[in-house]
């Protein structure tokens, strides 16, 4: 407990997101009209709950030195086929979930064996996969199709005890991905191949097996986050997950892990997912055009990316 804790001060990138996130609320609350109102809190935190879950996928790929673009577009796929399978009945709820945890967790190995067998760097594999996805969404449908079953509504927009539904589930994601980083073997393996790949083979580590690991976690994030996102739209749209791989890699990067892999933590990349959350909230709020949305979003990402250079780097 000692020693994480000494982690954490040592490195002002695992905390600094999360001053970011208090200074950003309190410019908003000031500086924003309507922006501190009960409903648009919750849906502050309703809309960044589904990035948060994608986001947490993405940080055990990072942690691990990998990437994956792909996700966005499995997201986009699941929340299509999942709409479609349910059209709206209650009663498909359970098999809806199945598919959606189920499809991402397939399409998480099968990139995680790819990534293994072909030896391709990540980024490339994955934005290819990331085309073959987004076509085979055009494939099965180009417009809108069924419905999200009504269980699907409640986890995205529900309210109990005042609290969105959508952060409960985003709470209990977030401390269970925690718990499997931080306390457990295949977590410190993640960190030790991220850190030096070559070091923890030389360790005993299933570093393919790692790396593995890592892909079907971010696939799963996908398939929850698809639950969620289905939720809010109530339909299969099948540019639902357009645009979400990239918000993920900044929340993950501006959140202190590394792109290099082997430091960083979920704590902080949920922090930047309401971060970025915050700012499309005021930015909508403030009827800015989403050109500057856009404009805004690739600040941030360099930003991010250069404060998380080491510093001799950045000589």
């Amino acid at each position: 407990m000692r020693r994480d804790r000494a982690r954490w001060l040592q490195d002002p990138r695992q905390y600094a997101i999360v001053i970011v996130l208090l200074l950003a609320v309190l410019a908003a609350v000031i500086g924003v009209p309507d922006f501190n109102t009960k409903e648009n809190l919750g849906n502050v935190v309703t809309q960044s709950a589904a990035l948060g879950v994608l986001a947490i996928g993405q940080t055990f790929v990072i942690l691990c030195g990998l990437i994956d673009l792909s996700v966005g577009q499995l997201l986009g796929l699941i929340v299509v086929l999942s709409c479609d399978l349910a059209s709206g009945r209650p009663e498909w709820f359970v098999a809806t979930v199945a598919l959606a945890l189920g499809l991402g967790a397939a399409c998480g190995a099968v990139t995680g064996l790819l990534n293994n067998w072909l030896r391709v760097h990540p980024l490339i594999l994955t934005f290819g996969l990331l085309s073959v996805l987004q076509g085979t969404i055009f494939l099965y449908t180009d417009r809108s199709v069924g419905q999200a079953p009504p269980q699907f509504a409640w986890l995205a927009n529900a309210r109990l005890g005042g609290l969105p539904a959508a952060a409960l589930v985003l709470l209990l994601i977030t401390a269970t991905a925690h718990l499997v980083l931080t306390r457990t073997a295949i977590g410190r393996h993640v960190y030790a191949v991220g850190g030096n790949e070559e070091h923890a083979r030389r360790a005993g580590i299933n570093t393919p097996g790692v790396k593995l690991f890592v892909f079907v976690m971010s696939g799963l994030g996908a398939g929850l986050a698809a639950v969620l996102v289905a939720g809010r739209l109530g339909t299969g749209f099948p540019n639902a997950g357009t645009g979400y791989e990239l918000d993920a890699i900044v929340a993950v990067v501006l959140g202190g892990t590394s792109l290099a892999g082997g430091t960083g933590n979920v704590i902080g990349t949920v922090a930047a997912a309401f971060v970025l959350g915050l700012i499309n909230n005021s930015l909508n709020l403030l009827q800015i055009s989403s050109f500057v949305q856009i404009l805004v979003k690739g600040l941030i990402v360099i930003g991010a990316i250069l404060l998380n250079q080491p510093a001799g780097d950045r000589q």
